[in-house]
């Protein structure tokens, strides 16, 4: 962790003074983030976080903050419930026709006619 510290605290030296219009780089700002959240996992409050690294701990408390309320996807795996030659026919008072083709519902339909 102590070699992190000091990473970060060489990367913020080379970027210079940030400020309102200064955005930090993406990637140093993920690793910022990243480190004060392990930090904070081991108990160590905002305020010694950002004197470690010598910047403001209100910046962190938001990129924190911002990153623990973003929103959370997860990946889904899409199967199909029918064989795409299979029709489902919902009809009236909760009937329901599964597993006939094309061709069967024709035949059901044309038989349910006669």
């Amino acid at each position: 962790m102590d070699s992190t510290r000091k990473e970060l605290q060489k990367a913020l030296g080379l970027i210079g003074q940030r400020g309102r219009g200064k955005p930090y780089p993406k990637e140093l700002l993920e690793r910022l983030v990243s480190y004060a959240i392990a930090r904070r996992q081991q108990g160590a409050q905002l305020v010694t976080i950002g004197e470690e690294l010598g910047m403001s701990w209100r910046t962190l408390a938001r990129w924190v903050t911002e990153r623990a309320a973003a929103p959370k996807f997860r990946r889904v795996q899409v199967v199909s419930a029918l064989p795409r030659s299979e029709v489902v026919v919902h009809g009236p008072r909760g009937l329901r026709i599964e597993g006939l083709g094309i061709d069967g519902v024709a035949e059901l339909v044309r038989r349910l006619g006669e």
